[in-house]
């Protein structure tokens, strides 16, 4: 998505803000499956820093989807930060230098180790543009909802008859709690004859 390649020469002293409205469709990758979020709204800014480039930003929007309890329609609110950094390089270099046989003993194996779980917390670009797009995505993938809920104690469905049991009762929920209470009624009256039972044996 053009609107999310930032191009080096036009990230001033200033910084370079961004604040628009995105379809979510036109940043998702080919063959991968699509999420329940229409549009996002991003907003923030990236700086120089140094030799490296730092945004700041936040997206925000709403999933759309069902209730994964009563079916009905809800909305799950999206309000995410982010704080990137931006380092020009090729990843794979940062693995080559670990995975170099160790030719000054351990010590330097496990500097080269620390350099570079440092910079793999860096996210790396190339050429003259930074490409904010698949870490937006990433963010929407891991953002989303395991399981959508309209509220922590949305009562679901009856089991029997489909009632939204949010909205409404239904005689089957009645006659269950009933039916509980009888059992509950008759393993007690089983127990206590069995204790009269062992008492008038002993």
């Amino acid at each position: 998505m053009d609107i999310l390649k930032i191009r080096i020469m036009d990230i001033s002293d200033k910084g370079y803000q961004i604040d628009e409205i995105i379809k979510v469709v036109e940043l998702q990758p080919v063959d991968v499956e699509a999420l329940p979020i229409e549009t996002i709204h991003l907003q923030g800014i990236i700086k120089k820093t140094g030799k490296n480039f730092l945004f700041q930003g936040k997206i925000s929007g709403y999933y759309n989807h069902t209730c994964d309890r009563c079916l009905d329609d809800m909305q799950y609110k999206l309000d995410k930060e982010m704080v990137w950094l931006f380092e020009r390089g090729q990843a794979n270099i940062f693995l080559n230098s670990v995975d170099e046989s160790d030719r000054h003993g351990e010590s330097k194996h496990r500097k080269d180790k620390e350099e570079f779980d440092e910079l793999a917390e860096k996210r790396i670009f190339q050429g003259d543009e930074i490409d904010l797009t698949p870490y937006i995505w990433e963010e929407l993938v891991l953002d989303t909802p395991y399981k959508f809920l309209c509220s922590e104690t949305c009562a679901g469905l009856c089991p029997v008859c489909g009632t939204n049991l949010n909205h409404e009762t239904c005689s089957c929920n009645i006659n269950r709690e009933e039916e509980k209470a009888q059992l509950s009624n008759t393993k007690l009256s089983e127990l206590l004859q069995g204790i009269n039972l062992n008492l008038k044996e002993e």
